[in-house]
């Protein structure tokens, strides 16, 4: 199983390289998921790979966000010249994105990132027919879930080791919607971590960090990912420090060497963890185990307890079992307070420490945040570039009279033969051939190590060391460029957009008052200038003093119990949630919605919720072929005044936009309302550091939890700008609000 670390600047690479990744995954410095991180330029990225095909380690470039029309060559002009620089793959969520690069880049490896929530086999199998020869399956999928989709045949990644969203990865838009930050553009401002009042019935329970949970780890269950068929185990941390990046690293590779101890479980604490590990939903933990409810940070680990302090000298003393030195962490989380070890005196395992800071209270729990020894430890183990080596075999040939010549061999097949400038001359030593392969095997300052080292000699033969050495140099440096070469890079060429980017001006929705940005040989305008809107309506629950039979929408979308209540009303369809499977719900229903890819192969009429992340024109091509689908739901990230780049989309599908409504900014498995409540009936919300209300809402028949923005978004106002556009449905959510008030919003909407 290949091990795979994260790589946030060069100095992570190498940390992860060194301690014993198979392969690592990085971002340059756009349309990564992790914006924040350092990221690397293109020259960095060539170096990177060098440095790593060196080591017989692979690299994937993080291509994982979501692209709009106007960056989507530059995207593609970025993974080509990722492409050249030879990388050995690439993680993908935007599918318009993917179907581009498959066709400008057919021999390129795509990796399905986890953004795109992948966890039954109707989606991997969709997406193995797109060209991926990965999936990242999501991290809610179970142990006996994951063991389904290595049966489809495509190859299956897992997080094992690091952080872990509260949402399904690429479902999530708090962030978007709280302040601007998209995290499927890499601007996540984890707002999930910050603390929240709980609310029941009104009634204020207390104020936590529900939404943060802790971080995973399968150190433990390593075997059973084995067994399981999973052919890469995958580290968060691409915002983690190399420290980190190298004692996770370690960890893991002992774990699958069988090797592992209570001190590298110890030591994985030590780097980073959030009041303890889970397994995760992968090995069935979930509800509170799961989640670090007190301190969203990292918790480090209990070490003692404060025995006494002196207000009037900033002393205290602490008793620990743990052996402290000066420089060391420490932390007093019932305090919030938090300073580095400067010793006075010890007596035993009783330390007096100058505290400069605000004083914790005696017989308070003490924490180690930051172990000096460890990070050194750590240091010290990518500081050299060669610490890492590279077995390969030589063969030495040396005849009186003739040039020697020195062969090395790896285990990949390649090879590469180095001759002497002078010819070798018969020894009087019988060991003379023996003293130069003892110097042949002095690789020094390379990656490279001999597992065996032959000689084909008629007698014994002298050459001098610098010839010797010579030899040596030129074959490994002849052996390492080869190792480094770009093989078999074939590129097609650039790819234009499909379709025109219309410039429609907000002071007039006359849709022929347009531009054509982009050459186009037949150019096709989207014309429903004269359609009469459409109307759509999602509803977020069960409503059974709601009678639509005399709302006038052109489809509606409901929970499983409404759904058999107006089975025979051909405008309802079935919502599937995220995270269900779109096969066992769909069963024989003739008309479904959902945000599972999965359902595209299911023969009825479909329509593509906005969780499919539709942006741009290129994923609305993508997705538009397949029979059944009725519409799309573009992207609730896409602006207003962006939708005129799907005017001239030439296609028979209706594209849907929302125009009121509350939004679900998060879709996650963690069931927060079974937890806290008693019955289905208790009202269960959040209230935010800015007194915004975030409703709780258990989706009806499913494991999936909708947390309800604070908002309600209206865009009535824009209704002729969003239609002149192209979206010629316009979408309804539909919460609290009653019979006659969506009738209303409808009549405006029209």
């Amino acid at each position: 199983m290949e091990l795979l670390s994260p790589a946030g600047n060069m100095q992570c690479l190498k940390a992860a390289v060194q301690n014993g990744a198979d392969a690592v995954y990085l971002g340059i410095k756009t349309f990564s998921a992790r914006a924040n991180a350092d990221n690397f330029t293109f020259e960095e990225l060539t170096e990177a790979v060098r440095y790593c095909h060196l080591r017989d380690v692979s690299v994937y470039l993080t291509l994982n966000t979501l692209i709009d029309d106007e960056n989507m060559q530059t995207a593609l002009n970025n993974a080509k010249k990722a492409y050249s620089s030879g990388i050995d793959g690439i993680i993908i969520q935007d599918l318009g994105l993917a179907a581009q690069i498959r066709k400008m880049l057919p021999d390129l490896r795509l990796h399905a990132s986890t953004q795109m929530s992948v966890i039954h086999p109707k989606e991997a199998l969709l997406l193995k027919s797109l060209g991926f020869k990965r999936i990242i399956a999501a991290r809610e999928a179970t142990l006996e879930q994951i063991k389904a989709l290595v049966a489809t045949g495509i190859e299956v990644e897992v997080f094992g080791h690091g952080s872990l969203c509260v949402c399904y990865s690429g479902q999530c838009s708090l962030s978007y919607f709280n302040g601007g930050k998209s995290g499927n553009k890499g601007g996540c401002a984890q707002p999930c971590r910050l603390p929240y009042s709980l609310f029941i019935d009104n009634r204020n329970i207390s104020c936590k960090n529900y939404l943060s949970t802790k971080d995973i780890a399968v150190m433990d269950d390593i075997d059973r990912l084995v067994s399981a068929g999973v052919v890469s185990l995958k580290i968060e941390g691409r915002m983690k420090s190399p420290e980190y990046v190298a004692i996770i690293t370690k960890t893991y590779r002992k774990a699958l060497s069988g090797t592992l101890t209570d001190k590298d479980r110890q030591d994985a604490m030590m780097a980073f963890n959030r009041e303890g590990f889970s397994k995760g939903y992968m090995f069935s933990e979930s509800g509170k185990d799961m989640m670090a409810y007190a301190f969203s940070g990292n918790t480090g680990i209990r070490i003692g307890t404060v025995k006494k302090i002196n207000k009037e000298k900033n002393l205290i003393q602490i008793e620990s079992n743990k052996e402290l030195i000066n420089g060391d962490g420490i932390s007093f989380p019932d305090s919030s307070i938090g300073t580095y070890v400067n010793i006075l005196r010890k007596n035993g395992n009783l330390y007096g420490l100058i505290c400069r800071n605000k004083l914790p209270e005696p017989n308070e729990p003490v924490y180690l945040t930051y172990d000096k020894q460890l990070t050194e430890q750590a240091q010290k183990s990518y500081a050299d570039d060669f610490l890492r080596k590279v077995p390969v075999r030589g063969h030495f040939i040396s005849k009186a009279g003739q040039r020697a010549s020195f062969t090395v061999t790896d285990n990949s097949g390649n090879t590469y033969t180095s001759c002497s400038d002078i010819d070798s001359q018969a020894a009087k030593n019988p060991n003379a051939d023996d003293d130069i392969l003892k110097n042949l095997n002095k690789t020094g300052n390379t990656v490279f190590e001999f597992s065996s080292l032959t000689k084909d000699t008629d007698t014994a033969t002298f050459l001098p060391a610098k010839t010797v050495n010579a030899l040596r140099r030129d074959a490994l440096d002849g052996l390492a460029e080869l190792r480094q070469s770009i093989k078999n890079r074939n590129s097609k060429t650039e790819l234009f957009p499909k379709y025109e980017n219309l410039s429609l001006s907000s002071e007039s929705f006359n849709t022929e008052k347009t531009e054509k940005n982009e050459k186009r040989d037949t150019p096709v305008n989207r014309d429903i200038s004269n359609k009469k809107t459409g109307i759509s309506l999602f509803f977020f629950e069960d409503r059974l003093d709601f009678d639509i039979a005399d709302i006038d929408a052109d489809r509606i979308y409901v929970p499983s119990t409404m759904y058999k209540r107006y089975l025979r009303d051909d405008r309802v369809y079935l919502y599937i949630p995220i995270g269900a499977n779109p096969q066992d719900t769909a069963g024989n229903r003739q008309r479904i919605i959902s945000s599972s890819m999965g359902i595209l192969d299911i023969p009825a009429d479909k329509v593509l919720d906005a969780g499919i992340n539709c942006l741009n024109t290129y994923t609305v091509d993508a997705l538009s072929g397949y029979q059944g689908v009725k519409a799309i739901h573009l992207s609730y990230e896409l602006p207003v005044e962006d939708i005129r780049r799907f005017a001239n989309f030439n296609g028979n599908i209706s594209l849907e936009y929302l125009v009121y409504g509350r939004v679900a900014v998060m879709k996650t498995k963690y069931r927060i309302k079974d937890i806290f409540t008693d019955t289905d009936t208790q009202e269960i919300y959040l209230l935010d550091r800015h007194k915004k209300r975030i409703d709780i809402v258990t989706y009806p028949d499913c494991d999936t939890t909708y947390l309800l923005g604070a908002f309600t978004v209206n865009n009535l106002l824009h209704k002729d700008l969003i239609r002149a556009s192209g979206a010629d449905t316009l979408r309804i959510n539909v919460y609290k609000e009653t019979a006659d008030e969506i009738k209303d919003i409808i009549k405006r909407a029209e």
